[in-house]
């Protein structure tokens, strides 16, 4: 199965997404994962920001479009801090397509305010199965 199209990048960047971790929103995250930690965010929380209306395009150019079914196959979270709740961050990502199997990565720094390195980091790997077959 080959869902990218003939010359289509393997690897494709998408540098300077703004995201704040507004408290509301890792209180709701918090809840809906049962932790109950009282300081810092999920170690988690995170990967919410994959869904973000500014990533989609990106990540749905790397899947490869119809007939193509994401498996979550693993992820993995870093940390050189703890993330704060109300805190601006700024994502760094990397799509990374490879085959045998069809697999697309996803990996993130994340960046507190200006900082010129990564307070965390998360990366994400999805199985790419042929939807037709699956």
């Amino acid at each position: 199965m080959s869902g990218r199209d003939a010359g289509s990048p393997a690897v494709l960047r998408l540098d300077g997404v703004r995201v704040r971790a507004e408290a509301a929103a890792v209180e709701a995250f918090r809840a809906a994962c049962l932790d109950d930690r009282v300081d810092g965010l999920p170690a988690t929380y995170p990967f919410r920001w994959l869904t973000l209306p500014q990533v989609r395009p990106s990540l749905s150019a790397m899947l490869g479009g119809e007939g193509v079914l994401p498996v979550h196959e693993g992820q993995s979270f870093s940390y050189e801090r703890a993330l704060r709740r109300d805190a601006d961050y700024r994502l760094d990502f990397e799509f990374r397509r490879t085959s045998a199997p069809e697999r697309l990565t996803v990996s993130c720094a994340i960046f507190e305010g200006e900082e010129p390195a990564p307070c965390a980091g998360f990366e994400t790997v999805l199985r790419l199965v042929d939807a037709g077959r699956a």
